[in-house]
């Protein structure tokens, strides 16, 4: 798992050509000029990238999840929230079946506060739980780039 803010996204250019690109786009993109939903191709399947407007939820209707074949780098915009996390373990309790590319997942997990200007990369080994309310739910403004890994 990577944090850091967007601003010193150059330093993690190493991690692959996929990455640099990714990273250079969301230094760059408007959000403003993206529609919520919609997917945006950089690269067809190889990265693409869509904003999500959402309301973050209090952690007890959060899940884990992961995916085997992108990186999530996921970028606050604004708002904030908090993102659970875990590594897989003996107490992993499988909640849904592998479905292209996300699988579900419960276990014992903590949180970090994700700020605005702040992204985050998470590989297929980081659970994950993104949209974590802070005190209570509260808008947050989310673009989450998907890196295909081979």
């Amino acid at each position: 798992m990577v944090i850091d803010k967007i601003e010193n996204a150059s330093q993690y250019y190493g991690l692959g050509h996929r990455f640099q690109q990714a990273l250079e786009w969301l230094a760059k993109v408007d959000p403003d000029s993206l529609t919520p939903g919609q997917r945006v191709d950089i690269d067809g399947d190889n990265l693409y990238a869509t904003r999500f407007d959402v309301i973050t939820k209090f952690p007890s209707d959060c899940k884990l999840e992961c995916h085997r074949d992108y990186a999530d780098i996921q970028y606050v915009v604004s708002g904030a929230e908090k993102m659970g996390y875990s590594l897989p373990d003996a107490s992993l309790t499988q909640l849904s079946e592998y479905t292209p590319d996300i699988q579900f997942f419960t276990t014992d997990w903590d949180t970090l506060t994700i700020r605005p200007g702040t992204f985050y990369i998470v590989w297929p080994q980081d659970l994950h739980a993104p949209r974590v309310a802070l005190d209570a739910p509260a808008s947050v403004k989310v673009i989450v780039a998907k890196v295909k890994l081979s």
